[in-house]
């Protein structure tokens, strides 16, 4: 049984509670979409926020972290408004974190470039933004006085610095809410939309309070989620996959060469959200799937990796087609030498890195 402090904290859990509260839902439905109602709406995941280039910031960055790195910020979620030209972006933590803590760089990069979204849009005009954390209730207040302090020093270097704020999940009588321990960090129309915890997944008798996931597993964060909900996102999204190719190859005309895009999967898989991740690691995601795929029907069927996302399954008769349905429907996603862990964490070959993309 998983605590309710080890979900609130669980950054899978939290994204998909934000992405929850995005959608366009009715009113009569089991999750209420708090910032969709307060006109905001998903703009993509993991897109960079590219540095300023003029001396006076590279300086100001030198000065405050000991580093001139001007590597991109990807902050978890950029979130826009109908009518509020402020661009929101969220960033998901486990806990909150001191003016001292490793986060430290990351966070005083992305409240000094967030000041002017413009070029990280390709917008030639100026574009403010919101820098906003995400974590559980307990910490959100630390959190906010931490993001304030790291704030002054960017001023004390007369560098910019992004408003911030801080929105904080909690688990009410009513279910899951976000609320903020200072609402008018936040920008008016979230500022107003949680002034009180807003309910966004209600809690109905003994339902399990995990919403349908759209994302159920992310890399990279296996150092600060709970071991079993790591299992569980895996086996998931795993299985997501190989049904959606099993869809394709089971529609298929034989005799036929079928092309399945291991992107185009991973859309299906989540509900087209894949198609906003704009993250550093949508190559290697998409390549995992593809892996998951070619090692479930390569030793029924003749299949060609010929990109790094993109099969071709050749299905000469209905027997062979009837053969590699079989197949994908004895796969086991719980197995580790088959699912998206082990192909996203393998070395790459040197198939890998002739179609790696340098543009």
């Amino acid at each position: 049984m998983i605590s309710e402090d080890t979900l609130l904290s669980d950054q899978v859990f939290q994204l998909n509670t934000f992405l929850w509260a995005l959608e366009d839902l009715p009113e009569n439905s089991l999750t209420r979409p708090v910032l969709r109602q307060a006109g905001y709406y998903l703009s993509s995941i993991g897109r960079p926020v590219i540095m300023p280039v003029d001396a006076h910031f590279v300086a100001a960055l030198q000065s405050i972290t000991g580093s001139a790195d001007r590597s991109p910020c990807r902050p978890d979620l950029w979130i826009m408004h109908t009518s509020d030209h402020v661009v929101s972006l969220i960033e998901l933590k486990a806990r909150g974190f001191s003016s001292n803590s490793s986060n430290r760089r990351q966070a005083l990069k992305l409240i000094a470039a967030s000041s002017n979204l413009g070029p990280s849009l390709g917008e030639p005009d100026e574009r403010p933004g919101h820098v906003l954390y995400a974590t559980t209730s307990a910490d959100a207040n630390d959190l906010a006085t931490t993001l304030k302090n790291l704030a002054l020093e960017l001023e004390a270097e007369n560098a910019p610095a992004t408003p911030t704020g801080v929105i904080g999940l909690s688990m009410e009588t009513q279910g899951v809410a976000l609320s903020s321990p200072i609402p008018s960090d936040l920008p008016e129309p979230a500022a107003t939309a949680f002034a009180a915890p807003a309910i966004v997944l209600l809690h109905e008798d003994e339902n399990d309070i995990q919403p349908l996931y759209f994302i159920p597993w992310i890399p990279g964060i296996e150092d600060s989620q709970d071991a079993e909900l790591r299992s569980a996102g895996l086996r998931e999204l795993t299985a997501r996959v190989l049904t959606h190719a099993l869809a394709d190859i089971g529609q298929a005309q034989t005799p036929t060469t079928l092309s399945l895009d291991a992107t185009t999967l991973l859309t299906r898989a989540t509900f087209g959200v894949f198609d906003r991740w704009r993250d550093a690691d949508r190559k290697q995601f998409s390549e995992a799937a593809a892996k998951i795929v070619e090692r479930a029907l390569t030793p029924v069927v003749t299949v060609r990796r010929e990109a790094g996302s993109l099969l071709e399954v050749d299905l000469p008769t209905r027997e062979t087609q009837d053969t590699a349905i079989d197949r994908l429907e004895r796969a086991d996603p719980a197995d580790p030498k088959a699912n998206l862990e082990a192909t996203v964490g393998e070395p790459p070959t040197l198939f890998d890195n002739l179609n790696t993309d340098t543009t």
